[in-house]
């Protein structure tokens, strides 16, 4: 892939998640004139990521088998055309389908992204060249909500209209100048079944991998859903003060992909960079537990965005070395495990949140802590890759 190529993947990235962002701020109201519960609320966000956990894993295989370039540019349109949907919601269980619906169509976006990188950079220059995707990734989700905020007094539906317009202005670049070389008979090699695909999560060497990246959704997503309760009630913090914490977060994670994520592969390891990504994550949750000032609360804020800029794009590069299955097929897993923990980590915060107002955070703290105490003393990783399957005592 040429650096034009990549740079695209990037920029398509980046306009996706600005799309995504910019609802954040309007989908409250627009709940709000639905007169949905806190409950129904939340089930619109667990239910956004519940349906991808289930329809992602199909993405991937069929993003091996038909191209990556594809499933990419379906994705790209069922983004889009959710959210013009949107605009016609008139109550609580249209607005849900809508969004189980455009979760299902759009989640094979990012695994064939992910995928596309994979297949064409080798060992050495794949994690920086996911950290860049990754930097694209939350560029965007900084830049959304911003832009969804300035958005909202010009109408319910006007984020909704803008998200849609660049997620479908995204199709022609893609189509015109992203390249896949992979031929057919690569993508037959690397075709498997499903339940082949599924054992791909209990192979050796991945299966912790794949448990990290469930820890580490539900790590974030308890700070993503908590994290504006927690500085209202207890720091009376206003909603520029709210929003700042995310953006703080954010841009730490942004920086760090894009300023010195190169200059740390080639110093360190992707074992040891994971690894101590996550202890600076539980570093930073447990700041936020003992914090006494706003200010404390981002500076935990900002180490949670270093660990995660660490840790998230490492273990993708580490999973994008197998070679039993295509790039598609465990990039969709990747996902479907991150959408899983993404479903299970505001559930989970809600009730930590009813005992104590710290409690997501302190459960968040040991949940990073345990799996840099495991993925540390783990043997995976630590020799070179099997040579054999990892599949091949499923089948």
């Amino acid at each position: 892939m040429s650096k034009k190529s990549l740079y695209l993947l990037c920029f398509i990235t980046f306009l996706s998640m600005t799309g995504y962002g910019v609802v954040l701020p309007a989908l409250p109201y627009l709940a709000e004139s639905l007169n949905l519960r806190s409950f129904q609320m939340g089930m619109l966000i667990t239910g956004w990521a519940l349906a991808q956990f289930i329809s992602v894993p199909f993405w991937g295989m069929l993003a091996d088998k038909i191209g990556k370039k594809p499933v990419l540019l379906i994705g790209l349109g069922g983004f889009g055309a959710a959210f013009f949907l949107l605009v016609a919601a008139d109550s609580y269980h249209s607005l849900l389908s809508i969004r189980i619906i455009g979760a299902i169509l759009s989640s094979g976006m990012q695994p064939a992204a992910l995928a596309l990188v994979a297949d064409s950079f080798d060992k050495r220059d794949r994690g920086k060249a996911i950290s860049k995707m990754g930097a694209a990734n939350g560029l965007g989700f900084l830049c959304g909500p911003v832009v969804g905020s300035l958005l909202t007094p010009l109408g319910m539906s006007a984020p909704f209209i803008l998200s849609g317009i660049l997620s479908l202005l995204a199709i022609p670049f893609a189509w015109r100048f992203i390249e896949e070389k992979n031929s057919r008979e690569y993508r037959s090699q690397n075709d498997v079944k499903l339940i082949q695909s599924l054992n791909f999560l209990f192979a050796k060497q991945y299966r912790e991998v794949f448990l990290v990246t469930f820890g580490m959704a539900v790590a974030a997503s308890s700070l993503f859903s908590m994290l504006g309760y927690y500085l209202i009630e207890s720091f009376s913090a206003s909603p520029f003060e709210t929003g700042a914490a995310f953006s703080i977060q954010s841009g730490a994670a942004v920086f760090v992909q894009l300023a010195i994520m190169s200059y740390i592969y080639k110093k360190h390891q992707e074992k040891s960079i994971a690894a101590f990504g996550l202890f600076i994550q539980a570093i930073g949750f447990v700041v936020i537990v003992f914090s006494f000032h706003l200010f404390v609360v981002y500076f935990g804020c900002i180490l949670i965005g270093v660990g995660g800029a660490l840790t998230r794009p490492t273990l993708i590069s580490m999973l994008a070395k197998q070679k039993s299955v295509g790039q598609g097929t465990v990039m969709g897993l990747q996902q479907a495990m991150d959408s899983l923990g993404r479903s299970v980590g505001p559930l989970a915060a809600g009730v930590a949140y009813i005992a104590a107002q710290f409690g997501p955070f302190l459960m968040s703290f040991i949940l990073c802590f345990l799996l840099f105490i495991q993925f540390s003393l783990s043997n995976s990783f630590t020799k070179q890759p099997l040579k054999s399957n990892p599949l091949s005592k499923y089948r």
